[in-house]
This record gives structure tokens, C-alpha cells and sequence, in this order.
């Protein structure tokens, strides 16, 4: 029985702190992103400095302009994933706003169509992030994260 009992607990301890974790958070990746955007940042520079350097040969060029091709292949690519757990985000967003449309009841159904609304605009908002250079990522994502949380806390407002 007390075998049972610390099982249990124990159980439900790895349970909860599993838990903790936000499972929408885009943090992660907006930080991913970030890292590979002063990469490239700090790549352009040696590129730069290799081709101002009156010493530097051709392959000290190629070399750098292949670091630089590199790092920009990769802030595409962690911006690709940021923009997929992003619509992943949206999606579960999508499904809230559907529970509240779901409701008999008037004002439930009024708040959905003005839910809609701001989803789509920060969908819109989202279809731009590809348009987005690695100067500004921190402002956007830092406003597409607002963006998410305001929504999200006024979601779950309006179906309590």
C-alpha cells in the first residue's frame, strides 16, 4: 500500500512538472531566429572586412563570402521554423475561437466575429515574416508575440 501511495505521488509530481512548460510558447524559436540573425550579421562584417583588406587573397574572399551564403541559409531556415510554430500557434488559436462560436448565446458569437478578425489580421501580419530581414526579426517577433498573448488572454476571457 505505501508502495503504492509514493508511486502515485511520484507519478503525479512528473505529471504536473511536465506540465509547466507553455506548449504555445514561440520563444524558442524567435530566439533561434535571433541567434542566426547576428550571425549573419557578424558574418557580413568579416566579409566586408576580407573584401576592404588589401592583403586579404581570393580565397580568403571566397571563403568568407561562403560563411556569409551559410549563415543567411541558416537564418532562413530557423525563420521557416518560427513561421511553422507560429501557424501551429494560430491553429490552436482557431480551435478556442471556434468553442466560443459554438455558443448559443449572442455575445459569444460577437466576440468570436471580433476574435476572427484580429486572428486575421495577425495571420496577415505573419504572412510578412518572410519579407522580414534579420535587422528587424526582434521588433516583429516581439510584436507577433504580444500580439498572440493579447489574443489568447481575451480568448479565454470570453469563454469563461
Amino acid at each position: 500500500m505505501r508502495n503504492l501511495i509514493w508511486t502515485s505521488a511520484l507519478a503525479l509530481a512528473l505529471a504536473v512538472t511536465g506540465c509547466k512548460k507553455k506548449q504555445d510558447d514561440t520563444g524558442e524559436a524567435a530566439n533561434a531566429v535571433k541567434k542566426t540573425a547576428e550571425n549573419v550579421n557578424d558574418q557580413a562584417k568579416d566579409y566586408n572586412k576580407a573584401a576592404t583588406d588589401k592583403d586579404s587573397k581570393p580565397n580568403d574572399l571566397n571563403k568568407a563570402n561562403a560563411d556569409l551564403q551559410a549563415a543567411k541559409d541558416d537564418f532562413a531556415a530557423a525563420r521557416d521554423k518560427y513561421s511553422i510554430t507560429v501557424r501551429d500557434r494560430l491553429q490552436k488559436l482557431d480551435v478556442r475561437i471556434n468553442e466560443l462560436e459554438a455558443k448559443a448565446d449572442a455575445k459569444s458569437k460577437q466576440a468570436a466575429v471580433d476574435l476572427k478578425a484580429r486572428r486575421d489580421q495577425l495571420a496577415t501580419k505573419l504572412d510578412m515574416a518572410k519579407d522580414r530581414t534579420s535587422a528587424n526579426w526582434d521588433a516583429f517577433t516581439k510584436d507577433v508575440d504580444d500580439s498572440f498573448d493579447k489574443l489568447e488572454s481575451d480568448v479565454k476571457d470570453a469563454l469563461k
